[in-house]
């Protein structure tokens, strides 16, 4: 009986003493794993309230570490490097995702938008041209199309995209902006060539 109670003194002893310094809980240190992940993305999403986006992008690339923190931390990092105009290598994000929904309007523009902004002006061209006969119901489309043609100096083809924009959405608020600039613009380019 006394080796009995020995034996169940020590048990306790050791069943206890384990449970007090160590326990393992299943999952428990995926769940810590992922509220860090969690927190890097918080952090991040900080930074770009202050305007710092180099440190949100070293932020959101921790975060991407987490499957499910992973495409949204993606983006958040093409927005970054855009606002902080790095523009090649949100183009670079943006494409990528681009390739995982070729479909997405919204990305196709950003990435013409991006094109534009790196100086491939005849790029952003070609491709607002196609968002424009792929969307002919966005005038959004069609506004940055316009925009892009005056950039680069093909005015007449952006007073076409323009009328035809004008008749088929009359309410566009950017009109009479688009319209101001592209009649200094070619008045200015018909006095130079006069002036030759």
């Amino acid at each position: 009986m006394k080796r009995f109670q020995v034996f169940v003194l020590i048990s306790s002893v050791l069943f206890f003493s384990c449970k007090t310094n160590t326990v393992f809980v299943p999952g428990e240190k995926n769940e810590l794993v992922k509220n860090v992940f969690s927190e890097y993305y918080t952090l991040a999403e900080e930074y770009v309230k202050l305007e710092n986006y180099t440190k949100a992008i070293e932020n959101y690339k921790f975060a991407m570490k987490d499957k499910s923190l992973h495409d949204a931390s993606y983006y958040k990092i093409g927005q970054c490097y855009a606002w902080n105009k790095q523009y090649k290598e949100a183009a670079e994000v943006f494409s990528n995702i681009l390739k995982k929904d070729k479909n997405n309007v919204s990305l196709k523009s950003t990435v013409a938008y991006l094109t534009a902004m790196q100086g491939d002006v005849k790029g952003a061209c070609t491709q607002y041209k196609n968002l424009v006969l792929e969307n002919p119901d966005n005038p959004d489309l069609l506004v940055n199309y316009v925009s892009v043609l005056i950039v680069a100096k093909d005015y007449e083809t952006a007073k076409i995209n323009l009328e035809f924009l004008e008749k088929k959405f009359p309410s566009t608020t950017q009109l009479k902006s688009l319209k101001e600039n592209l009649d200094k613009l070619s008045d200015s380019v018909a006095k130079e060539s006069e002036a030759k």
